[in-house]
């Protein structure tokens, strides 16, 4: 939808998680893009405690100096009804419903599955996922009235590929891919776009990563040449409505890097008409084990430095 200018209309968008790292950069795009943003953030340290509101009110604070509108919102949204009186809370002070959603909330408790504790995994599971499912749950209504909508949600290559010490975070990224396929296709015929976002970018989780392996340390090494800027321009082109078209996709973005992922579908099959039995499955794996897919941790396949965004100098005409 276009005002009389010709000029897309501006939207209100709601940014989980928008008081820092990623996050912040695509608040204050979205702010500059012309939507009303409302920066969601409880202000959380990294594991998820020592909550405070000063961290989205320096977001909101910053659209609104460079020209923007914003709301800065402190409340967790884990639980359905933090996720309705967030809700209320924005279209009261938009005096509609947000239909853009760029969920960038997560916390991190790394460890092994079997050592995380019962409320590592509860905490990770809860900002990452639950912030997403209820956020959304809210959402979709609003989006479905409205014809028109924008959810990114930013997963993780360590959701797609795995990662060893992370499990919780791997199941939490792993499950916003679910969601991600659920609604583009409850919200298919409308031009609503949902979409899976895999950023490599060097943020306070990035930091506190420990050079634990020669993958991680040749990681670590680069790191720093991919950051939070680079990552927004993709994410609020796929809340623009220049998006239309593109959704249940997977996409990664490094430094100067996009990529298109590829989504799990079978890509081998045997049969046996007699039944399976022991001789007859070992018989099918040597048919199939060509097609395994390695058993590889995301530093392994990102280890290498990113190609760095380099500013281009355009002369301007005179």
């Amino acid at each position: 939808m276009s005002g009389q200018s010709g000029a897309p209309t501006p939207r209100v968008a709601l940014v989980t998680g928008g008081g820092r790292g990623i996050g912040r950069a695509v608040a204050l795009a979205l702010g500059a893009a012309g939507h009303a943003v409302c920066v969601n953030d409880t202000g959380v340290a990294l594991d998820g405690t020592g909550a405070t509101a000063d961290v989205a009110q320096a977001v909101a604070d910053e659209i609104r100096l460079a020209g923007g509108d914003a709301l800065p919102a402190p409340g967790d949204a884990r639980c359905s009804d933090g996720a309705r009186a967030l809700m209320a809370q924005v279209e009261a002070w938009a005096g509609r419903a947000p239909t853009v959603l760029v969920h960038a909330a997560g916390t991190l408790r790394d460890a092994m599955a079997h050592r995380a504790s019962d409320e590592d995994w509860a905490e990770v599971l809860g900002a990452h996922l639950g912030v997403a499912i209820e956020v959304s749950r809210a959402m979709v209504g609003p989006i479905r009235a409205a014809g028109w909508g924008r959810i990114v949600y930013l997963g993780g290559a360590a959701g797609l590929v795995g990662s060893a010490g992370q499990a919780a975070y791997d199941v939490a990224k792993a499950g916003l891919l679910g969601l991600t396929r659920a609604l583009a296709l409850e919200l298919a015929g409308r031009d609503a776009c949902v979409n899976y976002l895999a950023p490599f970018a060097f943020t306070r989780m990035t930091e506190s990563i420990p050079p634990a392996t020669e993958a991680l340390r040749r990681y670590l090494e680069h790191a720093a040449l991919a950051t939070p800027g680079d990552i927004a321009p993709l994410v609020a082109w796929l809340c623009s409505e220049e998006a239309t078209g593109i959704s249940g996709q997977v996409l990664g973005a490094r430094g100067a890097e996009v990529s298109i992922w590829s989504q799990p579908r079978p890509v081998a099959a045997v049969v046996e008409k007699g039944g399976w039995d022991g001789p007859a499955l070992a018989r099918a794996r040597e048919g199939l084990q060509s097609y395994f897919t390695p058993l590889e941790s995301e530093f392994d396949l990102f280890g290498k430095a990113p190609v760095a965004v380099t500013p281009v100098l355009r002369e301007v005409p005179e």
